[in-house]
């Protein structure tokens, strides 16, 4: 991808004073996260795997992601007693159409980023031909949200990896390569779309999902890999404002080789008002490697 520009210095190197111009702190109690259960999900469909993006349903009893190869499915999830999953099916698969009114393949299949709202619209970032879309399933023609060349210098591999439904209305996405200590965030407003406040980057990690959680706040999912080691997932929170972020902490930072190639995450709140925190691998349709819907509960 080409290389991007923002008209000042992004170091991060003053947090507080941040904050403070606008109107926010430091969370005053730390929060972790304990983890609720690990489900490995299998299916046996050439179409299957790949995921990407993830919605959870209410409840937690369904969710809807999204894969590299072009397909957004929509699944029915089953749970113990406990609240564990111990099975999920899937109930609708449909492929996604492009522009032009021809199903994706190759350059124009693969959706990254995925962001449901209250409507029941679905917001889709692809990358190669990097786009946001809106969808309206089971109808998989997709509402453009900005022209189709606006993120033309994004055209890779290496583009728009998380998606989110901002507190205050709109878009906001995350460009998955950190340049100089942060990454580039966007804001989506209808179809006009301008850069928003870099976020910090350290440990070598990219950009795999963002959410907003039911606390307002920030939710990013990283990921780092080493083909020695294999891959190490980090979840950051930030405060947020009116357009800014705040200071951020880290809830969860894995070994390498403890889950597998995170990119999805989805914070939603089970039925005793508990917020979960349920995150999917994309498996890269490798047989060496799985598909985990894994869970967490975040305990304040």
């Amino acid at each position: 991808m080409s290389a991007w520009r923002v008209p000042f210095p992004i170091r991060w190197l003053a947090p507080a004073a941040l904050a403070l111009a606008c109107g926010l702190t430091a969370p005053a109690t730390a929060a972790e996260l304990k983890q609720r259960g690990v489900y490995h999900w299998s299916e046996d469909s050439d179409t299957f795997g790949g995921f990407s993006g993830l919605a959870v349903l209410p409840d937690g009893v369904g969710l809807w992601t999204v894969s590299d190869a072009g397909w957004l499915l929509r699944a029915k999830i089953a749970r113990d007693a406990a609240g564990r999953v111990e099975g999920i099916t899937t109930e609708w698969q449909g492929r996604f159409i492009d522009n032009h009114g021809k199903p994706v393949e190759g350059f124009t299949a693969d959706a990254e980023a995925l962001a449901a709202a209250p409507d029941g619209t679905l917001y889709v970032g692809f990358e190669s031909y990097a786009r946001v879309a809106a969808f309206h399933p089971p109808d998989m023609v997709p509402e453009p949200q900005h022209r189709w060349d606006r993120f033309r210098p994004l055209w890779g591999n290496e583009g728009i990896e998380a998606l989110a439904l901002r507190p205050e209305g709109g878009l906001l996405a995350v460009i998955e390569t950190p340049r100089a200590d942060a990454l580039r965030t966007l804001f989506g407003d209808g179809r006009v779309w301008r850069d928003g406040p870099p976020l910090p980057a350290n440990g070598g990690y990219a950009a795999a999902d963002a959410t907003f959680g039911p606390d307002g706040r920030f939710y990013l999912l990283e990921r780092r890999f080493a083909f020695t080691a294999g891959y190490a997932t980090r979840i950051r929170r930030f405060d947020y404002r009116d357009g800014h972020f705040g200071p951020g902490e880290t809830l969860l930072e894995t070994r390498p080789g403890t889950l597998d190639n995170m990119e999805g995450i989805s914070l939603w709140r089970d039925a005793g008002g508990r917020t979960v925190v349920s995150l999917i691998s994309d498996d890269n349709f490798l047989p060496i490697q799985n598909t985990l819907l894994v869970e967490y509960d975040l305990v304040e």
